[in-house]
C-alpha cells in the first residue's frame, strides 16, 4: 500500500462498492475532495489497479492547468486509452449524419461519444478516472456531466479527483458536475489523524529521524508531507547544516520540490495569493489578520481577506485562527522569500503590531529578525523581554541581549545590558559570566549596586571552587567604602561563610550572628544533638534566615546531623519548589544536591540518585559540575553506587585527587574524598582509599570538627585498616566513633558507628554492639541502617547457635532492603538465612511480591487513580477491607501514601539487575584488589 493511502480503509470500500456495482451492470460515480498532499492521485491509481484486477477497462486521463485552452483534451486522452485497448471507437465529431431531423452538433457528438461508452461498456466493464477535474477544459467537462447524468444504465464507473480551493475552468459547469454525484459519493481526504500518521511513520521503519511526535505535529498530519519530511532528513543530516538553513537553496531536494508544488498551487489562486502566503508565513502565529497582511503587502483590507479566504479553502492556512495547517509549508514559504526581504518584512511586522499594541510577546520573534533596530522602542522591548525571561528561558534571552548588541548599543542601555548578559550567563556558562561580572563591577553607579554586585560574583567564584579570589572580591568592595551597618554585617557575614567553606578558620570565624556561631560551634563539637537542634530550628525560623541562603543550609544541615529527617526534609522540599518556581540552575542544584544527602542519610537509595543526577546534569551543563555542588552531588551518586554494587560503571566519579599541601579544599570536597574512600575500600584499593580518608581527618582536625554525624571517616577507616590486617588500630578508631556518637546522641550516628564497631570486634562482642543498634535505630528514619543491622544481629545469633532467632530478624531484614531495593544486602540476608535453616520466600524477588495477592491487586488499581470507594466497589468488599489492605501495603513498602505505590509496581517488569555491594556494617574491606 502507498505511504499517501493509510488511513483510507472508508474510502476504499466505497470505491471497490462501485467497480462491484458496475461488474453487476450499474454503473457509479464519485469524488474525491482534498488538499495538496491528501493523496487523490494515489487513489485514482489505487482504484485503476482494483479494477484491473477485476477485468475492467481501464480509460484514464489528467487534467493540467496548462491544457485548458485545448477544446476536448481530456476526451480525447480518455478515448486515446480506449483505442490503444483495442476497443474500436467511433471518432469525436462522425455520426451526426444518421440522425435525419436537425439536432444541435455538439449534442450530437456529446451522444455519440456516450453511445460509443455505452456500447464498449456492454462487452466489458469500465472505470474512467480524471484526475484534477477542476483544470478540464470547458468542452471536455461538459461531456463528463452528460455522461454522469446517464451512467447508472451503463456498466461504467466514474471516479474524478479534486484539489480543494483551486479555481475551476468553468465553475458553473463544475458545480454542475459536482450536483450529480450522490452525496454520499463525496470522498473528502483529510490529513491523517495523530494515530494514524504515527502508523505511517511506524512502517517507513529505520528511515524516520528524531522524535515522530515531531514530525508528526510539523506536518500536520499530510500523508504527502510527512512522507517528504522523513525521506529528506538523512540527506539533510549528512549536510550537518540540520535546522541553521536560511534558504531555499539549503533545502534538501525533496523538500524543495515539495515547495515547488506549493508555489505553482498558490501561483494559480490568484495574483496576489503567493505573496500574501509569504508574508503569512512571517507574521505566523496569532497576529495573523487580514489589515495587519494588507498593511505588509499594500493591499486593500478587502484584497488581502479574499486572498485569505482562498488560502485557507485551499488548505493551506485553517479558516478560523489563520495559522498554518502544516507548519512545515509555513518554512518552505519563508525559506522562499530572499533574507533581505526577509528582515524587512519582520521589521514592519514589528512596528505594526507594536502600533496596534500587541503583545510584546508577539513582537519580540520579529525585532529578533529585523533589519534594523531604528525606533528607540525596539531595543527597549527586546532587552524588556529578555528580563522577563530570565532565569528561566536564558537562550532565548540571550538571542534578544546579542540582537541588540548586534544593531548598537544605545549609551543609557550599556550598563543595563551589561547586567542581563551577566544574569543570562550564570543560566549558561558559570564560568563564562566571571569575566562580564568583573567588567560590570566598573559600570556600578553606587555603594549597594556595587555591593551586591561583589556578592554575586563572590558566590560565582564559591560555586566554581576559587574561595580565595572571592575573598579579594569582597574585600575590594569593602575598602574605601562608607557604608552603612547592615550593608556591612552582610558583607561581613559573606566573607565569613567563604572562610568556613574552604576552611580558612578554625571554629566559627567572625562576621556571624550569634545564634548562628553558636549552633556551628555545637554541631562542630559534636556536644548535644537535641541542643543543636533546638538552635537550628531557631535559625530556621522565617524570616530571620532566608530560604537558599548560606545560613539557612547551614541549620538544614545541623538538622540532618542531628537526626531530625522529617523537619529537614519539610525545609529541603520547600526550598525544592521554590527553586523550581524560580528557575535558576544552580539554586535548582543546590537544592537537589542537599535533598539526595538527606535521602541518602534516610536510606532512600533510588530518590538520593535521582536528585544527584538531576542536580549533576544541570551543573554539567554551566560548567559548575567539579566545584561546590557538584562535588556533593558526586557524593551522593558514589554513595549510591557503593550501595547498589555499581561501581563499574562509576569509575570516573572515583578519580579525586588530593590537593597540595597548603591549598584549601572546599567543604563538599571533603564529602566526595571521604565517599571515594569508602568506595576504593570495597573495590580493594586499600592504600588509596586510606590516602582519601587521612586527608579527610586531616582537614577536619585543622577546621576542628569531630561531631561523627558529620563525616564518619572514623568508622572508613577502621575499615580500612581491619582489610590491611591493622585491627588494633581498626577496633580503637571505631570505638573512638563509637564514644563520640554517643556524646552527641543523635540515634543514626550511634547506630552507624556501633555498626561499624561490630564488624572490626570479636565474635563475642558483635552480638551485643549489633542488638544496640537494632534497638537504637528506627525503622521509619534511617531503614537502611536498621535492615543492615538486623543482618548484623541475626547472623551473630545464628553463628552463636541460635537459629530461631536467628531467622526472625533475618526474615525482617529481608523484608525491609527488598523494600528499599537493597539487592545486595538481600543476597546476603537470604544467603544467612539459608545457613540458619531457613528458606527465604522465592516469590519474595521484588518490592511488590512482599504483598498478598489480595494488598497486590488493591495496590495496584489503587496506583492506577482508582479510590478506596471506587476499589471496594469494583471487588465488592467492604471500604474498611480496603483501607486494611492499603496501611499494611505502606508498611511493607515503606511508604507513606499511594502516590508512591506506582514506584513499585511498575519495577517488576523492568528487572532490576543491579545488585548492592556489600554494607559496610557486614564486612571489612579487602586488602587485595578486587576486579570492579
Amino acid at each position: 500500500m502507498s505511504r499517501e493511502l493509510f488511513g483510507r480503509n472508508k474510502e476504499f470500500r466505497i470505491i471497490e462498492e462501485m467497480l462491484d456495482s458496475a461488474l453487476a451492470g450499474e454503473g457509479a460515480s464519485a469524488l474525491v475532495e482534498g488538499i495538496i498532499g491528501t493523496g487523490k492521485t494515489t487513489l485514482l491509481r489505487w482504484s485503476e489497479g482494483q479494477a484491473r484486477q477485476r477485468g475492467m477497462l481501464v480509460l484514464s486521463a489528467t487534467a493540467a492547468p496548462t491544457e485548458r485552452r485545448f477544446s476536448m483534451g481530456i476526451v480525447h486522452q480518455l478515448f486515446s486509452c480506449l483505442e490503444n485497448a483495442g476497443v474500436p471507437s467511433t471518432p469525436p465529431g462522425q455520426g451526426a449524419s444518421r440522425h435525419a431531423a436537425p439536432v444541435d452538433p455538439q449534442y450530437l457528438q456529446l451522444s455519440d461519444l456516450y453511445k460509443v461508452m455505452s456500447t464498449t461498456s456492454e462487452r466489458i466493464p469500465i472505470l474512467v478516472t480524471v484526475d484534477c477535474i477542476q483544470c478540464v477544459d470547458r468542452d471536455s467537462l461538459l461531456w463528463l456531466g452528460f455522461l454522469l447524468r446517464r451512467i447508472e444504465n451503463i456498466r461504467v464507473v466514474l471516479l474524478a479527483s479534486q484539489r480543494r480551493g483551486e479555481p475551476a475552468s468553468d465553475q458553473h459547469l463544475l458545480v454542475e458536475f459536482m450536483e450529480s454525484i450522490r452525496p454520499d459519493r463525496h470522498l473528502h481526504l483529510e490529513d491523517l489523524s495523530p494515530s494514524t500518521a504515527s502508523r505511517l511513520v511506524d512502517a517507513l521503519g529505520s528511515c524516520v529521524p528524531g522524535p515522530a511526535e515531531t514530525l508528526i505535529a510539523d506536518s500536520g498530519g499530510n500523508p504527502y508531507l510527512l512522507t517528504q519530511q522523513i525521506l529528506a532528513a538523512p540527506s539533510a543530516e549528512q549536510s550537518g547544516d540540520g535546522d541553521r538553513r536560511d534558504s531555499a537553496a539549503d533545502l534538501p531536494i525533496r523538500l524543495r520540490a515539495v515547495k515547488d508544488r506549493v508555489l505553482c498551487l498558490l501561483r494559480r489562486l490568484d495574483l496576489d495569493g503567493l505573496r500574501v502566503a509569504h508574508a503569512a508565513s512571517v507574521v505566523g502565529g496569532s497576529a495573523m489578520n487580514a489589515e495587519l497582511i494588507g498593511e505588509l503587502c499594500s493591499l486593500s483590507v478587502e484584497d488581502a481577506s479574499r486572498s485569505l479566504e482562498q488560502l485557507a479553502e485551499c488548505g493551506i492556512l485553517h479558516p478560523t485562527s489563520l495559522a498554518f495547517r502544516h507548519p512545515i509549508i509555513a518554512r518552505l514559504l519563508y525559506f522562499d522569500i530572499p533574507r533581505s526581504h526577509r528582515a524587512v518584512l519582520h521589521r514592519q511586522t514589528a512596528r505594526c503590531l507594536h502600533n496596534r499594541r500587541f503583545a510584546p510577546a508577539d513582537i519580540t520573534p520579529h525585532l529578533v529578525r529585523a533589519a534594523t533596530l531604528d525606533e528607540p522602542w525596539m531595543a527597549n522591548l527586546l532587552l524588556d523581554a529578555a528580563e522577563e525571561l530570565l532565569p528561566r528561558d536564558a537562550p532565548t534571552a540571550l538571542q534578544h541581549i546579542e540582537t541588540v548588541e548586534r544593531h548598537g548599543v544605545p549609551e543609557q542601555s550599556a550598563s543595563r545590558i551589561a547586567e542581563l548578559r551577566v544574569r543570562t550567563l550564570l543560566e549558561l556558562d558559570l564560568p563564562g559570566s566571571v569575566p562580564a561580572q568583573y567588567a560590570l563591577l566598573g559600570l556600578s553607579s553606587g555603594h549597594r549596586e556595587l555591593a551586591a554586585r561583589a556578592h554575586r560574583l563572590a558566590d560565582t567564584l564559591i560555586r566554581l571552587g576559587r574561595p580565595q579570589e572571592a575573598r579579594k572580591v569582597l574585600n575590594g568592595a569593602q575598602s574605601g567604602r562608607d557604608e552603612g551597618p547592615a550593608a556591612a554585617a552582610r558583607l561581613s557575614r559573606h566573607l565569613a561563610h567563604i572562610c568556613m567553606d574552604d576552611g580558612a578558620c578554625a571554629d566559627a570565624p567572625r562576621g556571624l550572628e550569634r545564634l548562628e556561631s553558636v549552633m556551628l560551634r555545637r554541631i562542630g563539637n559534636g556536644d548535644s544533638a537535641s541542643a543543636a537542634r533546638r538552635l537550628c530550628h531557631m535559625c530556621l525560623a522565617t524570616p530571620r534566615t532566608p530560604y537558599g541562603s548560606p545560613s539557612w543550609y547551614y541549620a538544614l544541615l545541623g538538622l540532618i546531623w542531628a537526626g531530625d529527617f522529617d523537619e529537614a526534609q519539610s525545609h529541603i522540599d520547600a526550598e525544592v519548589r521554590l527553586a523550581v518556581k524560580e528557575g535558576a540552575v544552580t539554586r535548582l542544584a543546590e537544592a537537589r544536591s542537599v535533598r539526595a544527602l538527606l535521602h541518602m542519610h534516610r536510606g532512600l537509595l533510588t530518590e538520593a540518585g535521582h536528585d544527584a543526577r538531576l542536580a549533576l546534569t544541570a551543573l554539567r551543563r554551566i560548567g559548575a559540575d567539579a566545584h561546590h555542588m557538584g562535588a556533593l552531588a558526586r557524593s551522593v551518586l558514589i554513595d549510591v553506587a557503593v550501595e547498589k554494587d555499581q561501581l563499574a560503571g562509576a569509575s570516573e566519579l572515583l578519580d579525586v585527587q588530593v590537593p597540595s599541601a597548603g591549598q584549601p579544599t572546599a567543604w563538599w570536597h571533603l564529602h566526595l574524598a571521604h565517599s571515594a574512600a569508602r568506595a576504593l575500600g570495597r573495590l580493594g584499593h586499600t592504600r588509596q582509599a586510606l590516602i582519601l580518608v587521612t586527608y579527610c581527618e586531616q582537614e577536619l582536625g585543622r577546621r576542628g570538627i569531630s561531631n561523627p554525624a558529620v563525616l564518619p571517616w572514623r568508622s572508613t577507616k577502621a575499615l580500612i585498616c581491619a582489610g590491611l590486617g591493622n585491627l588494633p588500630e581498626a577496633r580503637r578508631l571505631a570505638q573512638l566513633e563509637a564514644d563520640l556518637a554517643l556524646r552527641w546522641g543523635a540515634p543514626f550516628a550511634q547506630g552507624r558507628a556501633l555498626l561499624a564497631l561490630a564488624a572490626v570486634s570479636p565474635v563475642g562482642d558483635v552480638l551485643r554492639l549489633a542488638r544496640r543498634a537494632v534497638d537504637l535505630l528506627d525503622v521509619k528514619e534511617a531503614p537502611l541502617l536498621y535492615a543492615q543491622s538486623l543482618y548484623a544481629t541475626g547472623h551473630a545469633c545464628q553463628q552463636s547457635g541460635s537459629t530461631v532467632r536467628a531467622r526472625e530478624l533475618l526474615h525482617r531484614a529481608n523484608e525491609v532492603s527488598i523494600a528499599l531495593g537493597a539487592d545486595a544486602l538481600v543476597e546476603l540476608v537470604q544467603k544467612a538465612l539459608r545457613d540458619a535453616g531457613g528458606r527465604p520466600d522465592p516469590r519474595k524477588a521484588s518490592a511488590e511480591a512482599l504483598l498478598t495477592r489480595s494488598e497486590r491487586q488493591v495496590a495496584k488499581l489503587a496506583s492506577q487513580g482508582m479510590s478506596n470507594r471506587d476499589i471496594a466497589r469494583l471487588l465488592q468488599v467492604s471500604l474498611r477491607n480496603i483501607e486494611s489492605h492499603l496501611t499494611h501495603c505502606y508498611r511493607k513498602l515503606r511508604i507513606s501514601g499511594r502516590g508512591e505505590l506506582s514506584r513499585f509496581l511498575a519495577a517488576e517488569d523492568g528487572a532490576a539487575g543491579s545488585t548492592l555491594l556489600r554494607p559496610h556494617s557486614s564486612a571489612g574491606y579487602h586488602s587485595h584488589p578486587q576486579p570492579a
